[in-house]
């Protein structure tokens, strides 16, 4: 263990806990911004409106906040997809309707992290421990969608459930991707309705 790294401060007090929440929302905000490699330390600080040695008191370096910064990512989409499922009654809603809704909560959910979510890539392909917490919101992604295809297995025409999730599971997500990150060369309600009806036609009788 580094010098550094035994000052780390584990808060337990409610004034330490808000000033670790404020230097994390600041860290997350200035990351989806300006990108990981343009933030530095100094400036979350700022942001946060605490000093750069009180940032050090709790982050050892910009990576440690990094990765405190991806849990919150990864639970805040994964918590947005939940509420809207709770919300949504699967016998009566359209099934074309009810994907573009998946579809545009999907989007919602990546554009308010846009920047941070373009770092990923070049992070997860040059941090095992950001290709670590990654794969696990991968494959709690996938397993969401299994659960989502269990809901109503009576009505569904494929011949294995947990490979369609992942068919499933990596079409949205790529699709999503391109909508939010590429230039466009289709109109995206038309890719919406494209591929929402492309799902229904494989999954549903």
């Amino acid at each position: 263990m580094t010098d550094n790294e035994s000052k780390i401060r584990i808060p337990r007090q409610e004034r330490s806990i808000k000033t670790k929440e404020a230097i994390l929302q600041a860290a997350l905000e200035l990351f989806s911004e300006k990108g990981y490699h343009n933030t530095n330390t100094k400036e979350i600080a700022a942001a946060a409106g605490v000093s750069t040695g009180s940032f050090y008191s709790y982050y050892k370096d910009k990576r440690d906040v990094f990765l405190d910064s991806l849990i919150i990512y990864n639970n805040t989409l994964m918590e947005r997809i939940d509420t809207y499922l709770d919300g949504v009654d699967l016998h009566s809603m359209d099934k074309i309707d009810f994907i573009r809704e998946v579809i545009d909560s999907l989007i919602f959910s990546h554009k308010a992290f846009t920047k941070f979510h373009k770092e990923l890539a070049v992070m997860y392909n040059s941090d095992s421990e950001v290709q670590t917490l990654m794969d696990t919101q991968f494959e709690l992604g996938r397993r969401k969608t299994l659960d989502y295809l269990l809901m109503n297995p009576e009505d569904l025409k494929v011949d294995n459930l947990e490979a369609a999730s992942v068919v499933v599971f990596e079409t949205l997500n790529r699709v999503v991707d391109i909508i939010v990150f590429s230039p466009q060369i289709v109109d995206v309600e038309l890719l919406k309705t494209e591929l929402a009806k492309m799902l229904v036609a494989y999954l549903y009788k």
